[in-house]
């Protein structure tokens, strides 16, 4: 039975047709990484090849790095006069940073990296959050991940972009504001509240550990779109604690390394969603209401017609079949 579901944050509106469904084990993909080497010589993110690019950053500082920090050679952004007009058009100058940041191994994907790989990423997100937070004209940093031709990723070496844009993009300020009137209203975290619900129902729990909660999402606009949420409330990413950062290494690849062995290593995105930056000038109500989290996105279904005419995403599988799925229940 198709039913349209409410995001509680957003107030979009998603449609579970289960009807045009498949069987989940009937969306394996073609392997993104089949048939990589783990070097490339070719490849300008590959060890042997770092003349190829302007360096930022490697860790650790010799050629033996684990991870390299670069600027987009295609950058969306630049370092530019700041302007803002304001007519009857309203237009801002492209002022930010678009940055790179690559893992060492060509044909390793993050699902498959190990634990240590990943925290190491993980911090360096950190990281470079509290220094592009010294800019007084940025606004908002956007981390997140393309894995695949589909999902946006015109370079199969693994890697992440970062994008520091002077304004707060509006699906990050609506979910702020979204989360700040349920907090105005109820007086307590959305997220907290859906932590609550989802671990009492437990229908589209994937995995709990100390500190996190995977989620197939109640409103998911995508087949096996997935929420990992930390327990603790916080509204900053870059707070994370030492050993939170340990356990989301983990918590992360366990998830992506489920994505990749059910569905044969699909096309991915994941991104965290994260307050403005704190020179940004947010308020102590919206901190206290909001509740950083990471998403997962498949790329395994295609928006047509009635998607893009309105809006609303058609899902032809049920949350609770995914989520069941992963789980290795069915």
């Amino acid at each position: 039975m198709s039913e349209f579901r409410q995001n509680p944050i957003s107030k979009h509106w998603v449609l579970i047709a289960p009807a045009r469904n498949k069987r989940p084990d009937e969306y394996r993909t073609v392997s993104v990484m089949r048939d990589e080497p783990e070097y490339d010589p070719k490849c300008v993110f590959c060890p042997g090849n770092e003349q190829m690019n302007p360096e930022l950053l490697r860790i650790p500082d010799n050629k033996n790095w684990e991870i390299r920090i670069i600027p987009n050679k295609f950058s969306a952004l630049e370092h530019t006069a700041v302007y803002r007009h304001k007519h009857f058009y309203i237009s801002h100058s492209g002022d930010g940073d678009h940055e790179v940041i690559i893992t060492r191994k060509h044909n390793e994907p993050v699902a498959l990296q190990s634990i240590a790989t990943v925290e190491l990423t993980l911090k360096t997100f950190v990281e470079r959050i509290n220094a592009l937070s010294r800019h007084p004209e940025l606004a908002y940093v956007q981390i997140f991940h393309n894995h695949g031709k589909e999902a946006g990723a015109s370079i199969i070496h693994p890697h992440y972009q970062l994008i520091a844009t002077p304004i707060v993009p509006p699906h990050i300020h609506d979910e702020i504001m979204g989360c700040y009137h349920y907090y105005q209203k109820n007086h307590s975290c959305i997220y907290c509240d859906i932590i609550k619900e989802e671990l009492e129902v437990k229908d589209r729990v994937v995995y709990e550990s100390e500190h996190f909660v995977v989620l197939s999402a109640y409103a998911s606009r995508k087949p096996f779109e997935t929420w990992i949420l930390p327990k603790k409330h916080g509204a900053r990413y870059e707070d994370i604690s030492a050993d939170e950062l340990k356990h989301l290494s983990f918590v992360l690849k366990v998830t992506l390394g489920q994505l990749y062995t059910k569905l044969s290593d699909p096309p991915v995105n994941f991104y965290i969603h994260n307050m403005p930056l704190k020179s940004n000038g947010s308020l102590a109500h919206e901190e206290s209401s909001f509740h950083w989290h990471l998403t997962i996105f498949p790329r395994i279904t295609k928006w047509a017609g009635f998607e893009y005419a309105t809006g609303i995403p058609i899902n032809p599988i049920p949350p609770e079949v995914t989520a069941k799925f992963l789980k290795g229940d069915n």
